[in-house]
Order: C-alpha cells, then sequence, then structure tokens
C-alpha cells in the first residue's frame, strides 16, 4: 500500500496501485517549474492496475489563509494542464527513473480522471461548493475528463483509495 501525505490528509492507495506526490518530483522541481512563470502541478499522480491516471488535487479549507473555493476550479485546471503538458518531457528527461516510468504510463493510460478532493469547515456547505467545483471542472477541463470528481473523507464517491 502506497502513503501520501498532502497539508493534514494521508492518502492511501491500493496494493497494485502506483502513486506519487507529483509536485515533489525531481523533474518538476527542477527542470518543469523553470520553464516560466506561472507552472503548478497536481498534489498526486495515480494509476490504478487498469491503466486509468488519477489526477488528484487536495484543498484542506479547515484551517484559515486558504484560498476562497470559488477560485479552486480555476487553479485546479490550470495544474491539471500544466501536469499534463509535463508528462511528455519527463518520460524523456527525467533523471529519476521512477519518475520516467510513471511519466511513461500516464502518457499510455486508457483513461484521464480528475479528482478534486475538499475538505471544508463544518460551517461550510460541502454540497453547494461540491457542485459548483464540480460544475466549473467539468467545463475547464471536458478535453481531459467529462466527469471529474469532488469528493471529501466522508464522501468519496466511490473511489478505491483511503484518505484520513
Amino acid at each position: 500500500m502506497t502513503e501520501i501525505k498532502v497539508e493534514r490528509l494521508s492518502f492511501s492507495f491500493p496494493e497494485g496501485w502506483d502513486a506519487s506526490k507529483y509536485d515533489d518530483w525531481s523533474f518538476y522541481r527542477d527542470k518543469f517549474l523553470k520553464q516560466f512563470n506561472g507552472i503548478a502541478a497536481v498534489d498526486i499522480i495515480a494509476l490504478n492496475t487498469e491503466g486509468d491516471v488519477y489526477l488528484i488535487e487536495a484543498k484542506d479549507y479547515r484551517h484559515p489563509k486558504t484560498q476562497k473555493p470559488s477560485e479552486v476550479p480555476l487553479v485546479i485546471a490550470h495544474k491539471v494542464v500544466m501536469t499534463l503538458a509535463a508528462m511528455l518531457p519527463a518520460s524523456l528527461h527525467a533523471s529519476d527513473e521512477n519518475e520516467k516510468r510513471i511519466a511513461k504510463s500516464v502518457l499510455g493510460c486508457k483513461n484521464i480522471r480528475v479528482v478534486a478532493h475538499i475538505e471544508l469547515s463544518h460551517k461550510c456547505k460541502f454540497k453547494i461548493v461540491q457542485a459548483h467545483i464540480k460544475q466549473k471542472l467539468g467545463q475547464l477541463l471536458r478535453a481531459v475528463d467529462t466527469h471529474p470528481k469532488v469528493v471529501s473523507m466522508s464522501d468519496m464517491k466511490g473511489l478505491q483509495w483511503h484518505v484520513a
């Protein structure tokens, strides 16, 4: 089982999955990020055993000083597009063999799935925020994933990993 920590969230992926904290990749940090201003990355890339790739962005709004949830769809869409743009050069030029292997697997995947993992404080109305983010992501990323998921620890929408 692979475990990845993002902010205060711990993602646990099933046996056989290949998951990596993408924004920690040396290729991303040392090469791709330096191409020009404005490059960003999703938090996690996960590949299941069926050949699907999940691009996962986690946002924890249970603590102060986070951006407003209304700004999230555009931020996530930008991160998804930038992450996908990095996969071809990473598959060719990453110095870390694991990063190169994962990038090649992403390029050969059967499906791309976008997942926004959002944790809100108890005061917020998750269903309203969830619907807004899902609708906007669907519009912004229709060429990538026509059915992005917006999930939380209490509502994982049938995804196969666990978050604590």
